[in-house]
């Protein structure tokens, strides 16, 4: 298959590139949430993120498509997971908490593969570091929500510099996305 063989017009390389940038709107929102501790920005913030990263997922343009199904997979089962755990499951906290976390995990491992597409074709770093810091992310997440350290000072402290570090990150990816030139298919 060759490039010429592919229907993507601009449109969607624009539409794809929107996704990110509301994607990191929600990453945003959800970071002065979190450092605010407000729950209720907390949820916007992640839905806002979860619409971007799904808008972009849906435009992505990769050669083979099981990467793609790969990656829309796991956004849309995030994001069925949140909905699941706020509207439809009446659980204990601590289990809605878990399945929060792991519904953004789901949703944060589709990103991961948006970003290391990008960092494999055109050599964005924060592609590579953010691709690789979600796992950790959601593990150290989990690990706080099972042992009800979660709301401790320190524990809010240092979730509020991680998600700090991937909204720069993230902020410096988005940059670099919105410079690159439209229709630009991958170096590697």
């Amino acid at each position: 298959m060759s490039q010429e063989d592919v229907h993507y017009p601009k449109s969607y390389d624009i539409t794809y590139r929107i996704g990110y940038g509301v994607g990191f709107a929600g990453i945003l929102i959800f970071v002065a949430a979190y450092f605010f501790s407000s729950s209720d920005y907390i949820l916007l913030g992640l839905s806002i993120f979860e619409a971007g990263t799904l808008l972009s997922g849906i435009f992505l343009l990769v050669w083979r498509k099981e990467v793609k199904i790969f990656i829309l997979s796991c956004i849309i089962t995030g994001i069925l997971l949140g909905a699941i755990s706020f509207y439809f499951i009446n659980f204990n906290d601590l289990f809605k908490d878990i399945l929060i976390i792991i519904s953004i995990g789901f949703v944060l491992a589709g990103l991961g593969g948006l970003y290391g597409k990008e960092a494999h074709c055109f050599h964005f770093y924060e592609g590579w570091i953010l691709l690789w810091s979600f796992p950790i992310l959601i593990l150290l997440n989990i690990i706080a929500y099972a042992a009800n350290i979660q709301f401790f000072p320190f524990v809010h402290t240092i979730f509020s510099i991680l998600y700090l570090i991937i909204a720069v990150l993230a902020f410096s990816f988005l940059i670099k996305k919105i410079k690159q030139p439209l229709m630009q298919y991958c170096k590697n």
